[in-house]
């Protein structure tokens, strides 16, 4: 999992949690149970090919996932 911030304006970034499908389950379930305990959810949900693999992403705008950005990225380092 890895976290990917794109810049859209330069008042305006986005956020994209990006998770490998096949390996990455326990990750996942992290992620999703800190988001739920959080009362949080992503814009949005898609699958994304990359190099032959798939991959789960979720997108979401930076103002709404900024200040959880840290714990987010603790769960991507496990």
């Amino acid at each position: 999992m890895h976290i990917e911030t794109i810049e859209v304006k330069e008042t305006e970034q986005r956020v994209l949690i990006v998770m490998d499908k096949e390996y990455e389950s326990n990750k996942k379930n992290l992620l999703d149970s800190y988001l739920e305990s959080n009362t949080l959810s992503p814009k949005r949900e898609y699958l994304e090919e990359r190099n032959g693999k798939d991959y789960l992403v979720y997108y979401f705008g930076h103002c709404y996932i900024e200040d959880h950005l840290e714990n987010i990225g603790k769960i991507a380092e496990k």
